[in-house]
């Protein structure tokens, strides 16, 4: 049988995720036209912090981590500070340009915010000055 979190342990767990995405790195290869020549590096790349990514990186699937753990009054706090967190790490991540901001809109959805606006407007309701409607 598993070991389940604890508060404690959910919280060391969701660090170690955290130091684990910030510290990805990629390695590029561009051609120097000053050194005439093709230059490999390796830069920092973080990931963006999610619940799923999350649950992948402790060996479950997202939909098995809420059914085990959502409901236990005892992590309430932990996964609610992880899910801001998640929120946050993307908000900085669009405002520093790690991620391009056409992607905004997709990746701030999951979080309930929309690129559209709703209106209503009730047109019934409006009455115009010094007219009426006048059967024909």
């Amino acid at each position: 049988m598993k070991k389940r979190f604890t508060a404690k342990s959910l919280s060391e767990k969701w660090e170690e995720y955290k130091q684990y995405c910030d510290s990805q790195t990629v390695t590029r290869t561009e051609f120097s036209q000053k050194l005439a020549d093709f230059i490999t590096k390796t830069i920092p790349s973080p990931i963006t912090y999610t619940i799923k990514g999350f649950a992948i990186y402790c060996g479950m699937t997202e939909q098995n981590f809420y059914l085990t753990y959502s409901k236990d009054p005892r992590l309430e706090s932990v996964i609610a500070r992880m899910k801001d967190e998640c929120e946050s790490d993307a908000r900085r991540k669009f405002e520093n340009g790690s991620i391009p901001t056409q992607l905004s809109g997709l990746w701030m959805s999951n979080y309930g915010y929309s690129t559209k606006q709703d209106q209503k407007i009730d047109v019934s309701a409006t009455v115009l000055d010094g007219y009426e409607d006048v059967p024909e």
